[in-house]
């Protein structure tokens, strides 16, 4: 069993590398996720003036909207615990033209950030990721203002989310990638209903509310859409360009086939998603 000191350091590793292929498709990627961002944003009520934290950033869209809220006076601290991912998030930023964010690395885990200082955090899909997601919240709770609060997404089941499920579901059906740890840190770690609540309550958060959305994701075929998923998962990635190539078609058919429900009459591929979202105070 991997500890928890073994499975931070090999999380970050994997997040550094995987920095590259997320910095290629952030457009894409905030296009399609546009319905999560705007909610959690508008779930802190933010106003002009305030500091506003965004922990597990990756390329920093979610915090760049809320940036916007806060301007003029505001600011916002986009932070990651992965310096390859910072580096992308800052080119995003001078990209967008947004000035009112500094960048930081940070580990959300400990956050190195004064009690009571922030008016919101954001982290969209960190926290289940995180190898003591709880300690994380505390953490969060810690740094919020009296009042302020955390708004915070997390995927929820694997059938709900094919567009990441289906892929690396076929690998670790043909033997070539571990079966996910259920107990373990992961995409789908916190997917079972009330896991969000109990972890909030917990961390000592008071008011909550949790809810769903569903959006799309929209790839141009199905090639696309592996090729999405080579970009953005390395541990796919590297299963998956292992393979014969041989196997490696019997692959691709395998997930064609399965695809056909989502595949339009253009060739390309609509697949449905859903996360959990949810908002709480401090």
């Amino acid at each position: 069993m991997t500890s928890a000191d073994e499975y931070r350091k090999e999380s970050r590793a994997r997040w550094g590398e995987q920095a590259k292929g997320w910095s290629a498709r952030a457009e894409e990627v905030g296009r399609a996720t546009m319905p999560v961002s705007v909610w959690l944003v508008d779930a802190l009520e933010l106003q002009a003036g305030q500091e506003v934290l965004e922990l597990a950033a990756g390329t920093g869209e979610v915090g760049f909207l809320a940036a916007e809220q806060i301007a003029p006076g505001g600011t916002l601290i986009s932070s990651d615990f992965s310096p390859e991912m910072l580096t992308a998030a800052q080119k995003r930023a001078e990209q967008m033209g947004i000035s009112n964010v500094r960048f930081r690395q940070i580990d959300a885990e400990g956050i190195d950030q004064p009690a009571a200082s922030l008016d919101g955090v954001l982290c969209r899909w960190g926290y289940m990721l995180m190898a003591d997601g709880e300690a994380a919240l505390r953490e969060t709770r810690r740094v919020l203002k009296p009042g302020a609060r955390v708004a915070l997404a997390a995927w929820t089941s694997p059938s709900e989310n094919v567009w990441a499920s289906l892929p690396v579901g076929e690998l670790v059906e043909r033997g070539h990638l571990e079966r996910p740890d259920p107990d373990a840190p992961g995409q789908f770690a916190w997917a079972r209903p009330g896991t969000i609540e109990e972890h909030l309550d917990a961390a000592g958060f008071g008011e909550r509310v949790v809810e769903t959305v569903d959006f799309a994701i929209r790839y141009p075929s199905v090639d696309g859409w592996i090729a999405g998923t080579r970009d953005l998962a390395s541990r796919f990635r590297a299963a998956f360009d292992g393979l014969p190539a041989a196997e490696r078609d019997d692959v691709v058919a395998a997930i064609r086939e399965k695809a056909l429900p989502h595949v339009q009459e253009d060739g390309s591929v609509i697949l449905p998603a859903r996360t959990w979202v949810a908002a709480a105070t401090a």
